[in-house]
């Protein structure tokens, strides 16, 4: 964190009253003349009803003020601009309202050219202007008091400027250092948490939440206040008009909520208000927004880094052991053709060896799968029939679902051929069918059913694998195809749907999928050719 700044700058033009300050914040003991006139003008300014002995009390303040002065507003500007210049602003600045040549409210307009961030108070006996007057021509982040008020409120006034100076200055600090962070999203998010409470706290708001943009909509990431609650939040992100951002790039407010969005980084926060809105520190919200956004992005690398390094382990085991499982295999292979012959008068017992066969070419291509993922082999197309395949996965959900009875509905319409790898293909839906079996059964859906639907659709054919299960969980729907994500069903590596999804895509095709508590349906939409 920056060193403590405690810098104050009184600009007026009357001498006396700059000493007057000075006396106030930064007290010392005088044996001169200039005693008596201090204290007559702190009697003007302040509380003119008492006279009394020269105050040498220090200010309330846990820290010692830094005090600079300026007799009128070009002065004070000038030390303003060479301050901010040797990134040493001033944390407060007081101004007179009435001064010869710039008044208090121009002198401000042109200080918020350089400084946009110190605290300024107006300090006058005369009422030139309103509060709404002052607001408009520079802004929320000032405030006005008028003559005479007792000195200890000038005490309160300066160290309440400077505290609220160096707490939005460390704010900032923090803001920018997020994105450099090296955390877990376990660790990340109470943090952000943390610092959207202060951010809100600064605007404020009652509550706030962010939420990442996906492929279909709005999702919450974290929240604070009301919008904790899931039913709120979506309330408020559904209600967002989807020409919201056209009149102003990044800020849209509407019946005391106020949403901010950065387009560039796909993030929204959405602030609820009890009537007022700092609109001065609308920066703030952009900035937390920006690093936010980052410190995500980097942890998402993070974890695909991660991801990419477990594949490549599950790669290099599976290579290893993979010569030996097809020797283990081929033996076993080999012993079942003996069986056979010897047992060819006995029906049941070749068709529970063919079953054993069959398990036996499975484990094999499991382990060959794992390997094409892991190397992200290039896939061998040849002409195949869809038809033909996807009455392979039904043949192949019989054996495997045997003891189980859910409906198998297949709806294949016209000339289905195309050009890919057939058992990729085949072993592509069979996982999506295999996965919607799971699910029925482990959630004991009622009346469960799958159907198989087969189109052409343009140049592209399209498959779907439907359920009526109960949907996929919204916090895994985004990162469903990612590798080692899984849930819903017990078992798996969480590599099944990662694979299909780069088996489609080898075939320079697509998978999406739709969900809610009715059921989810998987589409894949290869090119025929």
């Amino acid at each position: 964190m920056r060193t403590f700044n405690s810098k104050i700058l009184i600009i007026d033009d009357d001498e006396t009253i700059r000493d007057s300050f000075r006396e106030i914040l930064c007290p010392q003991k005088r044996n001169d003349g200039s005693a008596q006139r201090l204290r007559e003008a702190e009697s003007a300014l302040f509380d003119d009803n008492k006279t009394s002995e020269p105050r040498h009390k220090r200010s309330s303040a846990t820290f010692e003020f830094i005090f600079s002065e300026a007799s009128n507003g070009k002065k004070g500007f000038e030390m303003v601009k060479k301050a901010m210049a040797e990134n040493s602003p001033y944390a407060a600045i007081f101004v007179d309202m009435r001064m010869p040549g710039w008044d208090g409210l121009e002198t401000v307009q042109h200080l918020r050219g350089v400084d946009k961030r110190a605290e300024v108070i107006f300090v006058t006996a005369y009422s030139d202007h309103s509060i709404d007057e002052i607001v408009n021509a520079v802004g929320n982040n000032v405030s006005y008091h008028c003559k005479p008020f007792a000195s200890e409120e000038i005490a309160q006034i300066a160290t309440k400027a400077v505290y609220e100076w160096n707490k939005i200055s460390n704010l900032e600090e923090l803001i920018n250092n997020i994105s450099s962070l090296r955390a877990q999203r376990w660790q990340l998010k109470p943090l952000l948490s943390n610092i959207l409470q202060q951010v809100a706290d600064l605007l404020g708001a009652e509550s706030a939440l962010i939420a990442l943009k996906t492929e279909r909509h709005f999702e919450k990431l974290f929240a604070i206040g009301s919008l904790l609650n899931n039913a709120v939040a979506e309330s408020y992100l559904s209600a967002l008009p989807p020409d919201a951002f056209e009149d102003c790039e990044y800020y849209y407010q509407d019946s005391g909520i106020v949403y901010f969005n950065i387009e560039k980084f796909g993030i929204l926060a959405i602030f609820e208000t009890c009537g007022s809105f700092n609109n001065e520190r609308i920066y703030i919200v952009r900035l937390f927004l920006e690093q936010a956004a980052m410190a995500i992005k980097n942890v998402d690398l993070q974890e695909a880094i991660i991801r990419k390094e477990k594949l490549s382990a599950v790669g290099q085991a599976t290579s290893m052991i993979a010569h030996d499982l097809k020797n283990i295999f081929g033996g076993v292979e080999m012993g079942l053709e003996i069986l056979e012959k010897d047992l060819k008068d006995n029906p049941s017992a070749i068709e529970t060896l063919d079953a054993v066969k069959t398990a036996s070419h499975d484990c094999i291509t499991l382990v060959n799968d794992i390997l094409d993922f892991a190397g992200n082999k290039e896939i061998k197309k040849n002409d195949a029939d869809m038809q033909i395949v996807i009455e392979n996965v039904r043949w192949k959900f019989g054996q495997c679902f045997d003891g189980i009875k859910i409906p198998f509905e297949i709806n294949c319409e016209g000339d289905l051929l195309f050009t890919g790898d057939e058992k990729k293909i085949f072993r592509s839906i069979f996982n999506l069918v295999k996965n919607a079996a799971e699910v029925l059964t482990e959630k004991h859906t009622p009346d469960p059913h799958i159907r198989i639907s087969a189109r052409k659709d343009g140049t592209n054919l399209v498959v779907e694998v439907a359920d009526n299960g109960p949907g996929i969980p919204r916090e895994i729907q985004e990162s469903l195809f990612i590798p080692f994500v899984t849930s819903g069903k017990g078992g798996g590596t969480g590599l099944g749907l990662a694979i299909v999804k780069q088996f489609v895509e080898g075939h320079k095709g697509n998978i999406c999928f739709r969900t809610s508590d009715r059921g989810t349906v998987f589409k894949m939409a290869i090119p025929v050719k």
